[in-house]
């Protein structure tokens, strides 16, 4: 079992990735809470964005398929999540409700970003092929 879960996530492109992904997060979320017009403008779709951007560039230095690279951003979307409403739970910027809605809608917005980083991973790759 282990050897499978090796050859489908590779920490060594997934801490960094995650490192990324959590402190930029972090940082949106502090940056609302001194900010409200950014938080009521552009809470969501930030870190909606930031959870889908951070599995993407997972993926696509990954390249190793849709499955592996919708995995690992599974990972990352959900570690961006939880970093997200924690910090805004403990900022006292939300109510404890969001929890678990805000980290499923993380993690899969970045499955879907890593779908979407091993398409790009293949884009680069014909691109290659055309030099």
């Amino acid at each position: 079992m282990n050897k499978i879960a090796k050859t489908l996530v590779d920490a060594k492109i997934l801490d960094p990735a995650l490192l990324v992904g959590v402190l930029c997060e972090a940082g949106f979320v502090l940056a609302g809470h001194y900010h409200p017009t950014l938080d009521q403008h552009f809470g969501l779709f930030g870190c909606m964005m930031i959870a889908g951007t951070a599995a993407l560039l997972y993926a696509r230095d990954l390249a190793r398929g849709y499955i592996a690279g919708a995995l690992g951003g599974l990972v990352i979307g959900a570690a961006c999540g939880v970093t997200a409403v924690g910090a805004a739970n403990l900022l006292g910027d939300h109510p404890d409700q969001f929890l678990p809605y805000g980290v499923m809608i993380c993690a899969l917005i970045g499955a879907i970003g890593g779908m979407f980083g091993q398409y790009a991973a293949w884009i680069r790759e014909f691109i290659a092929t055309l030099r």
